[in-house]
């Protein structure tokens, strides 16, 4: 698509608001996204502060869309926490998409906050995710959008641009472009450092000395403090000032409080990655798997207690709507009172039908009570991680799982109902060879096998080439070369044909910067910025991504990135040998060595203390001393009111209307909306039967994406109640945009909307950019056509439609036209064919145009009735709109 100025257009939209900066976005970039969706804020339990009301500003900037980002398991405990103080207001932002992107440039608009729509250089500190190598382009570029410095020395009114997350234990690739690192668990380091810059604000200092006092925090890495030395084929760092701690040493909790974890987390108005609601029920793990830097940073394991989770369950629950729960933990099913919770939970939701789900499991974990809580969420399919084929390599990696106990809980998934088991693999681990490559497809026939005996049951394999992390055991072990890579990949493809066997990996290229970026040093700043001034962008999509950009960077800046991915002496000093979490390298190296012997180090928490270096820590002494808590029965903790349940059930229709804050919501995402309100309003709706039961709630002709409404119908079966307010309690849970303008209640079931309603009524308001004798003569051309044909697009065909019997009356109007239009079992025209019928050489007005319905009809002999007239009605509800 051209861009408005190529095309030679003067954007106009006549709304006197349209100056400011929420405008412009919802008018002038919006209409012209793919996922509007994605940037119009307005969820459910957001929250809302007076920017003017607060001392501090903080912007928590996650560097992916914000599908994903929304359903990462820090960024709402971040919010929470900070919001909790009285004299900050967090709010978030996310890395637009390729499209909105382009426009934000072309029309000058800074990356900002959905809360508040600010841009992102006004707030004073941004916090941003480090949780993914291939995210670091899209830092880069998130900080040139927002109009903020890239490199850290160039700033000086600026946000202090704070990171934190998984991939900082290995700051230096970008040390260059933040201002610092929080290391280690942020809850409690977050709001040390809000503390910090409300009292540097409020004494007037500058940012050398927010820093410097920054630096002084624990867990705090300050780059600028820290010069590069040359040190072997790495470029080290060390302290520039002789008094300033060589090591910075990361935070760790003691404990998971309960007041970490938001009572309400924000519900989206579109569907994200993960859709439900995700508790935390321990973070940590002690199994030791040598490849998993996860395993080793998030150390010690810290587990929360039973009734403190219920109690977060039951109030997420409440305030959330969602109809499903996730039990999250890097290793959910070693957590010790697993059984017990679940039974808390089930206990507590059965009624409900709120499902369980899990992360991915351990296969001599899963077992039949496990399998039948999560029975609610089969259709998502059950995902097991035996990470090798053999069991000699599986030693090497200090994997525990045996292969028998891999088909044991295959069988039992399959017998419990599950249609599909996803199974993932690691390739190019240490000391592999082929051998271990035929043992995993080998293993993988077994699997089969175990499937077949089934009926129409399937098998995702997924493989990941090896990247060796820093503060791993592997840390100096080489990866795989790309060529390699490719071989294994094809050898595994070339053996795995069969029909039910779904094959997926990692691109080797892909890998391969992985790598680089995870073990690099400081001379890689260089490089990134080459790379993102080619374009490079959301990397982390594979459509996004560029092998052939590194490439050329990697020779503009005169760098051998296979330095960074061969194997390295015991005691080479390393780029990151300056952050520290605890973990000795005398550890390390010891089980180094124990995997080159092909020896497994057992679970601390199920053998003996095995001396990683943090028994200073109370959990590790608590597990040491299998200090276990005892669980509690459910009524030792307030619990949350259960729908009541009536014999008698009755009809509702609802007439609502969507307003501006709602026109970028699609229709589906509509359905799980209100289906969620309804939930969080404890409304007894009636369900339907069968395995995946739903509410019964069926809507209307749908809202194209980009369109307001008057005309918005939906109806609903529920349990008649004696203090059932629908109205007022559905109302309070429904978004800004979202109005309920009355209902009907009946006792017989009415005729679907979707059948009786024929007929529509638009009104589409019109930019500038054509007079209004122009508009009347394309008018006039179209009703003299006895046919207007309109092409469709399906998901594998176009089809050739004449919209003309659908067009009843289109007529000008002082600031655009309206349009009656009919319906015919449930085919009609749609308003932006009209538009490009009318305007067929401006597609940008097309898309900009404001389109309201403000009708919709049930004509019957001769007369015009309104879905609420049609029914028998034994009381309406109207609001005083």
């Amino acid at each position: 698509m051209k861009s408005l100025s190529e095309q030679g257009i003067l954007y106009i939209v006549k709304n006197t608001e349209s100056s400011t900066f929420k405008n412009k976005v919802f008018d002038r970039l919006l209409p012209f996204v793919q996922k509007p969706g994605r940037y119009t804020g307005n969820e459910v339990n957001m929250i809302r502060k007076s920017p003017n009301a607060v001392d501090v500003r903080i912007a928590l900037l996650f560097p992916d869309v914000y599908e994903v980002g929304m359903s990462y398991m820090g960024y709402p405990i971040l919010y929470h926490i900070l919001n909790k103080l009285d004299y900050v207001y967090a709010e978030r932002a996310f890395a637009p998409w390729n499209d909105m992107e382009s426009l934000m440039r072309e029309q000058d608009t800074p990356l900002f906050s959905l809360e508040t729509f600010t841009p992102l250089k006004e707030f004073d500190v941004l916090g941003v995710t480090f949780q993914y190598e291939l995210h670091y382009t899209t830092i880069l570029n998130c900080l040139d959008l927002s109009g903020i410095p890239v490199y850290a020395k160039d700033r000086e009114n600026d946000p202090i641009v704070v990171g934190g997350g998984l991939s900082s234990f290995n700051p230096e690739p970008m040390a260059e472009f933040m201002d610092a690192f929080v290391i280690g668990d942020g809850e409690e380091a977050v709001v040390r450092l809000a503390a910090t810059i409300r009292q540097f604000k409020q004494q007037g200092n500058g940012r050398q000395a927010i820093l410097s006092a920054l630096s002084e925090m624990s867990g705090v890495y300050v780059p600028a403090f820290f010069k590069k030395e040359k040190s072997g084929p790495f470029v080290t760092v060390s302290p520039v000032q002789p008094n300033t701690p060589k090591t910075v040493k990361a935070r760790i909790l003691d404990r998971l409080d309960f007041d970490y974890y938001p009572d309400a987390p924000l519900v989206p108005v579109i569907q994200t990655t993960h859709d439900r609601i995700s508790i935390e029920i321990a973070r940590g793990c002690s199994r030791g798997c040598r490849f998993c830097n996860a395993g080793m940073l998030y150390r010690p394991v810290r587990e929360r207690r039973t009734e403190e989770l219920l109690q977060q369950a039951k109030q997420n629950i409440a305030a959330t709507g969602y109809d499903e729960l996730s039990l999250v933990s890097l290793s959910t099913s070693d957590y010790r009172q697993l059984h017990e919770l679940l039974d808390l939970l089930n206990t507590e939701f059965e009624q409900n039908k709120v499902s369980i789900s899990f992360p991915s499991l351990r296969p001599e974990s899963f077992t039949p009570q496990v399998a039948k809580y999560a029975r609610g969420v089969r259709k998502s399919g059950i995902t097991l991680a035996p990470e090798a084929g053999t069991q000699r390599l599986r030693n090497v990696i200090n994997k525990a799982t045996l292969e028998s106990e891999l088909l044991r809980a295959v069988d039992l998934a399959f017998s419990e109902g599950w249609n599909l088991v996803k199974l993932y693999f690691m390739i190019g681990q240490p000391t592999e060879t082929d051998k271990d490559l035929d043992g995993l497809v080998d293993l993988v026939l077994k699997v089969l096998a175990v499937a077949r005996q089934y009926k129409g049951k399937r098998i995702n394999v997924s493989v990941s080439p090896f990247v060796p992390k820093p503060h791993t055991p592997f840390q100096w072990s080489d990866q795989d070369s790309m060529q390699e890579t490719r071989r294994k990949i094809e050898l595994i493809c070339s053996r795995l044909r069969q029909s039910k066997i779904k094959l997926s990996w990692r691109e080797p290229e892909t890998a391969f910067i992985e790598g680089v970026l995870a073990r690099g040093d400081r001379r890689l700043a260089e490089v990134l910025v080459q790379v993102w001034k080619q374009g490079g962008n959301l990397e982390g999509w594979s459509e996004n991504f560029s092998f052939a950009r590194y490439q050329q960077a990697f020779e503009a800046c005169g760098i051998n990135p296979h330095i960074y991915l061969r194997d390295y002496d015991l005691d080479q000093p390393l780029p990151w040998d300056h952050i520290s979490k605890g973990i000795t390298k005398a550890f390390l190296k010891g089980e180094y060595r124990k995997a080159v012997a092909e020896q497994q180090t057992p679970d601390c928490r199920f053998s003996s203390c095995k001396q990683c270096g943090l028994m200073q820590h109370p959990e590790c002494r608590q597990t040491a001393a299998q200090n276990i808590s005892t669980p509690v029965s459910l009524n030792q903790t307030d619990s949350v009111r259960t729908v009541p349940v009536y014999d008698e059930k009755v009809y509702y229709r609802l007439h609502y209307r969507r307003g501006s804050e709602m026109r970028f919501v699609s229709h589906l995402d509509m359905l799980r909306l209100f289906e969620r309100a309804l939930r969080r309003a404890q409304i007894p709706v009636v369900f339907t039967e069968g395995y995946n039961p739903h509410p019964k709630v069926a809507f209307g002709p749908p809202l194209s994406v980009g369109m307001t409404s008057e005309a918005e119908y939906l109806d609903m079966q529920v349990y008649t109640a004696p203090d059932l307010d629908l109205l007022a309690g559905l109302q309070e849970q429904l978004p800004a945009g979202c109005e309920i303008i009355a209902s009907k209640q009946v006792q017989t079931k009415p005729r679907a909307l979707s059948a009786i309603i024929n007929k529509a009524q638009y009104r589409a308001r019109i930019t500038k950019q054509y007079t209004k004798e122009r508009l009347s003569n394309g008018i006039e051309d179209l009703l003299n056509k006895e046919s207007m044909i309109v092409q469709r697009n399906r998901k594998k065909k176009t089809l050739q439609v004449d919209i003309r019997p659908f067009i009843n009356r289109l007529e000008l109007t002082d600031d655009g036209f309206s349009l009656t239009a009919d319906i015919h079992q449930g085919k009609t025209v749609r308003m932006n064919e009209v538009l490009s019928l009318l305007f067929p050489e401006h597609d940008t007005l097309v898309q900009s145009a404001h389109v309201h319905r403000e009708a919709l009809w049930i004509e019957s002999d001769g007369h015009l009735l309104t879905p609420l007239d049609v029914i028998p009605s034994l009381q309406l509800h109207e609001q005083n709109m």
